[in-house]
């Protein structure tokens, strides 16, 4: 009975582990209902097998009923121990883009425990089909991985795109101000009717867990011989979902004053994520600032450094962009990162020239 349990979860656990190369990773924590549930499936599944191959068997070498009942529930009994202990069960596998572009590995991927969720919704409309894959959030910041299908004889590429994109949220305390983009990604392919396109977003307040709705207009693409785009599929699509994934932030509460063109304002919390740093600052300065700006050039406040625990440097140079918004007195910075940050890392960062520090806070 031991011999055949064993071998059943080393099946499982061979499974599991094929996964991981393809690019999951490992539990680290106890398992979800549902993900005992997936288990629990493979396993019965593989006993239902190893019944089946019995019963075949000439009656002179068959095991008795009753026993096989045993081993039954003693296998599944082990399996459960084994979810719950973590051994090596998959828990959420990042799709292979995303992974590209953020340069998710087996050795980073731990930092982003949660932090993603598979919305699977579409909207297919005039012969477009436009499905969310994947969505990888913070508090403030988003992407999200589209894939899009077109009638054929339509290529896209990187030279297409949605006129129009809209991004709403609905929910208690609404972000008030936001910045986003939404491009084609290059799939190494112009010449199919299939693509890839990631959402990159980032708000001044708290997106999470509430209702995500994107709004696509024509589909569109640049033509070089008139300077401009041309309509290739005309049309509306939405798509809309609830978010809920976890956001892996350490916030730090700095409080500490920072003084902008003469005038005191306060730096108030700086979020750290793997993937973006969030600056919030307050003062009524900012208020005077967005009636009546002065008349300079650049940024009014930016993050000019992440300083690391090790020494190492981070500039705007290492992130995919950056963005600000004013509501009142209210002003948050969004810095998103080109490689996953490790939050427990991060030694301070510099606002302008003045330095943040965020260790022992």
């Amino acid at each position: 009975m031991k011999k055949q349990i064993h071998e059943m979860l080393d099946s499982i656990q061979e499974r599991e582990t094929m996964n991981l190369m393809d690019g999951s990773e490992l539990l680290v924590g106890e398992l979800t209902p549902e993900e005992k549930e997936r288990i629990l499936k493979l396993a019965l599944s593989r006993i239902k097998k190893e019944r089946e191959e019995q019963n075949q068997l000439p009656l002179g070498i068959k095991t008795g009923k009753n026993k096989r009942w045993k081993i039954l529930a003693a296998a599944v009994a082990a399996v459960l121990v084994f979810a719950s202990t973590a051994v090596a069960a998959e828990v959420f596998q990042w799709d292979h883009r995303i992974s590209a572009y953020l340069e998710i590995n087996q050795d980073n991927s731990a930092l982003l425990e949660g932090s993603g969720m598979n919305p699977n919704v579409q909207i297919e409309q005039n012969g477009v089909t436009i499905k969310a894959i994947q969505t990888l959030g913070d508090a403030n910041n988003i992407y999200v991985l589209f894939e899009v299908t077109v009638p054929e004889g339509i290529t896209l590429g990187p030279n297409s795109r949605f006129d129009g994109l809209i991004v709403e949220f609905s929910g208690k305390e609404e972000p008030t101000g936001m910045g986003y983009s939404c491009d084609f990604l290059d799939d190494g392919s112009d010449e199919d009717n299939k693509g890839t396109m990631l959402l990159s977003l980032h708000a001044n307040k708290d997106i999470n867990r509430k209702v995500i709705k994107v709004r696509f207009g024509d589909l569109l693409h640049y033509e070089p011989a008139q300077g401009d785009y041309v309509i290739d599929v005309p049309g509306n699509w939405e798509l809309k979902w609830q978010l809920n994934y976890q956001d892996n932030s350490l916030q730090y509460h700095v409080n500490q004053d920072l003084i902008i063109h003469g005038e005191t304002v306060k730096v108030n919390r700086v979020d750290i994520s793997p993937i973006a740093v969030n600056v919030h600052i307050s003062g009524n300065y900012f208020k005077k600032f967005d009636l009546i700006p002065p008349d300079f050039k650049g940024d009014l406040i930016r993050i000019s450094a992440i300083t690391l625990k090790d020494g190492t440097v981070l500039t705007p140079e290492d992130a995919f962009g950056w963005g600000s918004s004013i509501h009142g007195n209210k002003y948050v910075l969004n810095m998103q990162m080109k490689k996953l940050l490790d939050v427990k890392k991060v030694q301070s960062i510099t606002l302008n020239e003045t330095q943040i520090l965020l260790a022992g806070k």
